[in-house]
Parts: structure tokens; sequence; C-alpha cells
């Protein structure tokens, strides 16, 4: 189970790393839900495609994140919690801009696979936070709201 959940993480982090939103979201289920930085609620693979094909090429163009697993917490056989905390160094405004981040994954095995269920990305404050978050939260694609998903008519 950990060397399989740990993968997975590493296969985000490299996916990220890549700018590649098709397989950042290949390993979530088809009906994840998804929590992003600021707070915006996705639902399914594809919206959480759609959000970070946007955001890949727009303000987190060219960023790296690195991923540490903190914890690994079995919950049964099929479902796990993994803790874990990320850096994300990226530019904004011409300027190097550090977030450090909690990102909690839930995985279950479903039909003998591992898949990302739920997800959620908390920003860590710290005494320069505040400003970072509001240029973050000014400069991001969107506010909150699903990208609307290609091929859905909406």
């Amino acid at each position: 189970m950990e060397n399989e959940l740990r993968a997975i993480i590493a296969h985000l982090e490299s996916c990220w790393n890549r700018s590649d939103s098709v397989g950042f979201a290949a390993v979530f289920a088809q009906d994840a839900d998804f929590v992003h930085i600021l707070g915006g609620y996705y639902v399914g693979r594809d919206q959480v495609e759609a959000g970070h094909r946007i955001i890949f090429d727009t303000i987190y163009k060219n960023s790296v994140v690195k991923w540490d697993v903190v914890k690994i917490r079995p919950l049964g056989s099929d479902a796990a919690v993994v803790l874990t905390v990320s850096e994300l160094e990226f530019q904004q405004g011409g300027n190097k801009v550090t977030l450090q981040t909690r990102p909690t994954m839930i995985a279950e095995r479903r039909d003998g696979k591992w898949q990302v269920a739920a997800f959620q990305n908390t920003l860590i404050k710290d005494a320069n936070a505040g400003a970072v978050q509001e240029r973050l939260a000014s400069d991001h694609p969107f506010k909150g709201t699903p990208p609307k998903s290609v091929g859905s008519g909406s």
C-alpha cells in the first residue's frame, strides 16, 4: 500500500513539473472531489484536468513543485489518507514566489487500482503569507469556480 501511494505522489509531482494536466488528472477517480489552494471545488477527473491545464498555461506556467509525504494513514485495506507538504516555486510579476502548502489526499483502491478519491490543498501561512495570498488570489485565473470542461458543453 505505502509504495503505491508514494508512487501516486511522485506521479503528481512529475506531471506538475512537466505541466501535464492529463497525466496529473489520470490518477484521480472519475468522481473525485478536489479543493484547490483558494478553496475552489472541482468534482470529477475532467474538472481536475481542465483546472490544471488552465493554471499550467497561466499563473503556474514553468512552475516547479516538490512534494514530501509526511504520513500515510491506512483506513482499512482499500483506503488511506496521505498527508504531504509541498513547496511550489513560480514567477509572478517578474518575481520568484515560493508557496508552502499541505496537500491532503484520500486514496482508495477500486478494482485493484489505487486512485485519488479526494484532495485538498491548504496554504501554509507565515509572516509574509497574507501579501502572497492576496497576490495569488488576484492573479489566479479562476476564483473558486470550477473550470468548464473541454467538450462538456458547459
